[in-house]
């Protein structure tokens, strides 16, 4: 019995201890990437200003505005930097909600990492590792060895499944954030077909463009929800045991997906059908994740109670 409350007490210290590193490693990834949108939102931003310039709008003139009223009068020149304009200007809005949200994730951080006392656990790992020292010399010391490489495996296996159904329950609000940009994809496609081939008239025309103003919010849920699945798949890579290897190359794969294409294609609602397909194809590809994290899952599993079996079959 003291055996397993001495490893019960090291097991939740070292889930204290590698939740530490845990958030250590997310600050250092989300600071990057907030660097990443604010530089995007620079770069952006130059180029949208260049165009203005040779179009001669105002500061803050909202070129998607125009491209969803455009009549088709300007010439074919005028029209495509209008265009680009306009993609542009969705690509800096992008930015600048990813780098609010990412901003919200990394205070979450920091407001955990203040709550935990590193130095404090490891004190306590010490002094839990020399009484489980002594207590083996006492009463298992031809096993001691043995048991201390169970007691490892299974703190890091148990932690892995862990890691796994953060990444499992990530990818669903993943999966769920795409279908609600799918769903407004189709409605905005909807009411351009109609506005395009029935006339439409006022009214179709402003219930298009109000969708497609919510489509750029799903859009962006869904583009932060997918960088969140990929930290979540990057703590399950960092989390293989040498038993139990983690292969996440195809897991992480699916994240260059970072809807450039889309912001592209669906600027111009004659695209709107090119969007959603691309959005189709994330979605399968998340969805396919999900399905190796879940087998992962059950290996590790299977292979959790292969250690406690040993481990009782030694006591």
């Amino acid at each position: 019995m003291e055996w397993k409350q001495l490893q019960k007490e090291q097991g939740i210290i070292h889930a204290q201890l590698r939740t530490a590193s845990r958030l250590s490693e997310q600050k250092v990834l989300i600071e990057q990437q907030i660097g990443h949108a604010q530089q995007e939102i620079d770069k952006h931003s130059k180029a949208l200003n260049q165009i203005r310039l040779r179009l001669d709008k105002l500061e803050g003139f909202s070129f998607m505005n125009m491209i969803r009223t455009w009549a088709g009068q300007q010439d074919e020149l005028r029209a495509e930097k209008i265009d680009k304009a306009a993609i542009l200007e969705l690509k800096i809005n992008e930015a600048k909600k990813m780098d609010v949200d990412l901003a919200h994730d990394l205070g979450q951080i920091n407001t955990k990492l203040s709550q935990i006392n590193e130095k404090e656990l490891q004190e306590a790992l010490s002094q839990l590792n020399a009484k489980k020292k002594g207590y083996l010399q006492i009463h298992e010391p031809e096993q001691a060895k043995r048991l201390e490489q169970l007691a490892h495996e299974e703190m890091h296996t148990k932690q892995l499944l862990i890691e796994i159904k953060e990444a499992e329950a990530a990818g669903e609000t993943a999966l769920t954030e795409l279908g609600q940009a799918a769903e407004s994809l189709h409605s905005a496609n909807g009411y351009s077909t109609w506005d395009t081939f029935f006339g439409g008239g006022f009214f179709v025309t402003h219930l298009k463009h109000d969708a497609l103003d919510k489509t750029e919010n799903y859009l962006h849920n869904a583009q932060i929800a997918l960088q969140r699945f990929h930290n979540e798949l990057l703590d399950v890579h960092d989390m293989s045991t040498k038993s139990l290897q983690v292969d996440t190359d195809g897991f992480v794969k699916f994240a260059d997906y970072f809807f450039d294409d889309i912001f592209s294609a669906w600027s111009v609602h004659s695209k709107i059908s090119t969007a959603r397909d691309q959005v189709s194809r994330v979605q399968d590809d998340v969805h396919n994740t999900i399905l190796r994290l879940q087998d992962k899952h059950n290996k590790a599993d299977d292979y959790l109670k292969s250690l406690q079996k040993e481990k009782e079959a030694i006591f």
